[in-house]
C-alpha cells in the first residue's frame, strides 16, 4: 500500500511538472541512437532513431552519425524490434557492443539503455509474451555494460507493470517518455 502511495505521489508530481518539462530538451551534444522509440521521443536534440530498426540496421548508419557531428555522448536504445523479429540475444549484444565501441573510438561516451517492456505486439491476435525476453537481454545488457565500464539507463523498472503507459504495448505515451527523461537524467546531464 505504500508503494502504491508513493508511485502516485510520484506521478501527481511529475504530472504538475509537465507543463514546464515539455520545453526542456537533452543537450545538444548529446546524440540518441535508436528505433521507433527513439524517433517518438521529443526530448532528444540530436534524434537518430528509425521507425523498425533493428540494431543491425542502426549499427550499419552509426559511423554517419559519428563522422558528421562533435558529439560527446552517445545513448545507444535499442533491441526492442530484435525481440519482436526473434534476432538472437548474442547477435543484438554484438551489435550493441560494436556501437558502444565505435562511440568510443570516436571519443564519445556510450550509454546502453534497458529495453522497455514489450506488452505485446502490433498483432493484437499474436498473444505471445514478449517479458521473459525483454528481461533476459536487459541482463545481458546490464553485464555489458559493466563488463566495459559503460553507463547504463534502467528504462524497464519504472515502465515495468504499466501497460497503461504505452500507446499499443510497444511505444511509449508522454508519461512513459517522462519517466525515461527522469532514469536518464540520473547518468547524462
Amino acid at each position: 500500500m505504500k508503494r502504491r502511495a508513493f508511485v502516485v505521489l510520484v506521478l501527481l508530481a511529475l504530472l504538475l511538472v509537465w507543463p514546464l518539462h515539455r520545453f526542456a530538451h537533452a543537450d545538444a551534444s548529446v546524440a540518441f541512437l535508436g528505433d521507433s522509440i527513439t524517433q517518438k521521443w521529443q526530448y532528444p536534440v540530436a534524434n537518430f532513431g528509425i521507425y523498425g530498426q533493428t540494431t543491425a540496421e542502426m549499427l550499419r548508419r552509426e559511423p554517419a552519425i559519428l563522422d558528421r557531428h562533435a558529439y560527446r555522448t552517445l545513448v545507444i536504445l535499442g533491441g526492442t524490434n530484435d525481440i519482436l523479429l526473434h534476432v538472437s540475444d548474442a547477435e543484438t549484444l554484438r551489435n550493441l557492443e560494436a556501437m558502444a565501441n565505435m562511440a568510443s573510438t570516436h571519443g564519445l561516451q556510450p550509454v546502453l539503455c534497458e529495453v522497455p517492456p514489450i506488452f505485446h505486439s502490433f498483432d493484437l491476435a499474436n498473444k505471445e509474451n514478449y517479458l521473459p525476453q525483454v528481461i533476459r537481454l536487459n541482463r545481458e545488457i546490464t553485464g555489458l555494460a559493466a563488463q566495459h565500464g559503460w553507463l547504463l539507463v534502467d528504462y524497464y523498472t519504472p515502465l515495468a507493470g504499466h501497460p497503461s503507459y504505452l500507446s499499443d504495448g510497444v511505444h511509449m505515451k508522454r508519461r512513459a517518455y517522462l519517466l525515461m527523461e527522469v532514469a536518464l537524467l540520473r547518468h547524462v546531464r
